[in-house]
């Protein structure tokens, strides 16, 4: 247990002893004079008094055992407030610095999470539309792998489609014309389905050509990958269910949970009458999303036995999840409260929504070779010497997309616009590795590689940046049980600007004083260590130079 949690819980004993039952312990908002607080409104009709008069009671009757790492306790209205000890402070530096990359690493807790994410469509480029659910997704991953969850990454490809469409990137201008006359000629989307529909039931041809789709794919795909430093531990696109998808309809209509409608097959949720029927066969017998979506679920609960099945899919599928966990767990396959959709906004453009049959679209790639470019350019601005200047641009670049992305509430639109989301300036992923850059600059400068002990704190810029370390793990429970990295942007952010305004107030290299100056040192190496392993759940490098 941290420093933090253990702060939480001596407050709560110490209070309980005090004749606080059920105590709930409060973290202030930043314009309150406190560390944490307890609010006594609850209280009042059971104890017959005030809120005012019982928490004065409190501060008054409580006995804060020694060596406690609760300092002081009082009342502040109908608040009792907790001031922690100088052992708090020490304790809290010291454990980071102990545990560095672990810090707020939980041990395994034998729990399983899949994690449906990224699922580009075969035969196009991605286009920023791919990049949500692709970093999104692989944050959420890293957030429940730090708390000791069993995360497996699952990018569930979509190798489906009509055959019309055709590799990356020579013939991509093919499948925007397909779509332009068969706006105008039905026929055409009728021919399309015929080769789906062929593809489904094993055809030789379509079948190796689909599979040279995927070859081709893959290898631009993973080229895109590894420069997001996103890894994944399977890639069964939807075809993998191919052969799974003609049992679930028959065991649907086995079960009774769907029935024949004018020849195609649904499942009706007799039980939800604001549930829409879902569609789990064509007349023509051919399957859909659905269908596979089903066989997947039937899949990841037999092999791997999660906990929680993810999904980072667009907000605008909402819908669909509801037909899907609910159909699962009318087949047993699931309870839907274990199968999550982690919904975001749409990226779209001054011109609309987003749409590669129209031709109107940013692809992925060339918004990272976008950010290189201008990442190198400020570089040569501002550091000309810089060494390994193209991999630190990389670095830079990548993180500001991540950041743009990640520092905001996923439910939220987001309308592109190439300045923003290339901008260093401001509360930004470049703000937060240059910060980063400058801890390890101090601590190069001072010649020292190995943190000295924490002993001693003399300003409130020590303390109040020392609280706030001591926070990270709450930002990542409350980024965990929320599925919403932004919560950890926003810690970094405000840990960037407390450490810098510490830097500015408390002399480190200067400073006479041998314990206050190893004091500081010790606090310069915390601070890095918590900005990088933040930074490392939103998968943006921490870069010691820039």
């Amino acid at each position: 247990m941290y420093a933090f949690e253990k702060l939480r819980s001596e407050t709560a004993n110490i209070l309980s002893a005090a004749g606080l039952k059920d105590v709930v312990v409060e973290i202030p908002p930043e314009n309150i004079d406190a560390d944490l607080a307890i609010p006594c409104f609850t209280y009042a009709k059971s104890l017959k008094k005030s809120p005012v008069e019982i928490a004065k009671n409190v501060a008054e009757s409580v006995k804060i055992p020694k060596n406690s790492i609760v300092g002081k306790i009082t009342a502040m209205g109908p608040y009792v407030n907790v001031y922690a000890s100088d052992k708090y402070f020490c304790d809290s530096v010291d454990e980071i610095i102990t545990d560095a990359d672990k810090y707020a690493h939980k041990k395994p807790v034998k729990k399983t999470m899949v994690v449906d994410m990224s699922a580009p469509n075969i035969a196009k480029p991605m286009s920023v539309g791919h990049l949500r659910s692709t970093i999104i997704g692989d944050s959420i991953a890293r957030i429940y792998s730090s708390l000791g969850w069993n995360v497996i990454r699952d990018n569930h490809l979509g190798d489906k489609k009509k055959v019309e469409k055709n590799p990356i990137p020579e013939l991509l201008s093919l499948y925007v014309k397909f779509h332009e006359k068969s706006d105008k000629d039905s026929e055409l989307d009728e021919k399309a389905r015929e080769e789906f529909k062929k593809l489904e039931n094993g055809d030789k041809e379509n079948t190796k050509l689909w599979k040279w789709f995927i070859d081709v794919s893959l290898i631009e795909f993973k080229k895109t990958y590894s420069e997001l430093d996103v890894d994944f531990d399977l890639w069964l696109g939807e075809s993998f269910y191919n052969d799974m998808n003609r049992a679930i309809v028959d065991e649907a209509l086995k079960k009774g949970i769907a029935k024949k409608d004018d020849g195609a097959i649904i499942i009706k949720y007799e039980d939800y009458k604001n549930i829409p029927p879902f569609l789990i066969q064509k007349k023509d017998g051919a399957t859909l999303y659905s269908t596979r979506d089903l066989s997947t679920i039937k899949y990841r609960v037999g092999e791997f036995k999660p906990d929680k099945i993810v999904y980072a899919v667009g907000g605008e599928q909402a819908q669909h999840f509801i037909q899907l966990f609910n159909a699962a767990e009318m087949l047993g396959y699931a309870k839907k409260e274990a199968l999550i959709h982690v919904g975001f906004g749409l990226i779209s453009l001054p011109e609309g929504k987003m749409s590669t049959r129209k031709g109107r679209v940013i692809y992925l790639q060339d918004l990272l070779n976008k950010s290189y470019k201008h990442a190198e350019k400020i570089i040569n601005e501002k550091n000309p010497e810089l060494k390994n200047k193209k991999k630190v641009a990389k670095k830079i670049g990548v993180g500001a997309v991540k950041f743009n992305d990640l520092s905001q509430n996923r439910v939220k639109n987001i309308m592109f616009n190439w300045d923003k989301m290339l901008s260093f300036e401001g509360d930004t992923g470049p703000y937060l590795q240059y910060t980063h850059a400058r801890a390890c600059s101090i601590l190069r400068k001072i010649g020292i590689t190995k943190s000295p002990k924490f002993v001693v704190t003399q300003m409130a810029e020590e303390k109040d940046l020392i609280l706030h370390l001591s926070k990270y793990l709450n930002s990542v429970e409350l980024a965990a049980s929320l599925y919403e990295p932004h919560h950890i942007a926003t810690y970094l952010l405000a840990l960037a600007h407390k450490f810098n305004l510490f830097y500015q107030k408390c002399p480190v290299m200067s400073e006479t004083d041998e314990k206050i100056k190893n004091s500081r040192i010790a606090l310069v190496f915390a601070s890095k260590q918590v900005i990088a392993n933040g930074l490392y759940l939103l998968g943006i490098d921490a870069v010691e130079e820039m």
